[in-house]
């Protein structure tokens, strides 16, 4: 069997989730026919990723890279104009959003073989035209980056694949690849975000599911049980 460590880049893959998701209905999580793909449900999401293995590879270990939200006390600190009596449903929702990814992020750091990277979040002054904070991630591709070259430099697996399609990640793979592992770039066939050259070029190989694929492995391992 090849060892297999799987990095998730969970912001770049949820919104190619969310986009694909928007095209494909089938796709689409539907609470009261539980059917489809919720991106909020920590089972569902392992279930994407190993659908994604082939018979030969077990993982080693899955790192799943994010960044908490900020708590709301900080938000008010940071930006000045945002009150709950002058933005009463912007605030309800940010409540909401935090309390809901949060719940995500402790599912997900309890999912056997799960690795949990956090980044942190910086967050505008002031809201945008719409009334909604203007969000980014930091340290999430430094993170990856130094695991990668871990595994790679340890010889810990003989494969890593690579949940982003992220240009950035192009000195990663060369690392990975320069030290004698396999690396992989996966990909709905469906995706509408496809994968660059810059990442074709540095990886072994771009593997294609369908999302009829994921949904039967999601059928299998998640549905079943259930969950």
């Amino acid at each position: 069997m090849n060892k297999v460590a799987i990095f998730v880049d969970w912001d770049n893959l949820r919104k190619d989730i969310l986009i694909t998701q928007k095209y494909n209905k089938d796709f689409n999580f539907n609470v009261d026919a539980q059917k489809g793909f919720d991106y909020n449900n920590s089972k569902h999401v392992v279930s994407l990723l190993k659908s994604f293995l082939e018979k030969d590879e077990e993982i080693y270990r899955i790192f799943f890279y994010t960044a908490k939200p900020k708590p709301i006390e900080e938000i008010l600190n940071i930006c000045k104009e945002f009150t709950q009596e002058k933005y009463p449903k912007e605030y309800e929702s940010y409540v909401k959003y935090a309390n809901r990814i949060n719940t995500f992020l402790e599912a997900m750091g309890v999912e056997p073989n799960v690795a949990m990277r956090l980044g942190v979040v910086k967050c505008n002054e002031q809201l945008d035209k719409n009334n909604k904070f203007v969000f980014g991630q930091k340290q999430v591709d430094m993170l990856i980056g130094l695991d990668i070259a871990h595994v790679s430099y340890q010889k810990l697996v003989d494969k890593v694949i690579l949940f982003s399609k992220d240009s950035d990640m192009k000195p990663v793979l060369k690392v990975a690849r320069t030290n004698g592992l396999m690396t992989i770039i996966p990909t709905l066939k469906e995706s509408r975000h496809p994968v660059t050259y810059l990442l074709k070029l540095h990886s072994d190989l771009i593997r294609e599911k369908s999302i009829t694929e994921v949904l039967n492995s999601l059928k299998n391992e998640v549905f079943l049980l259930g969950n």
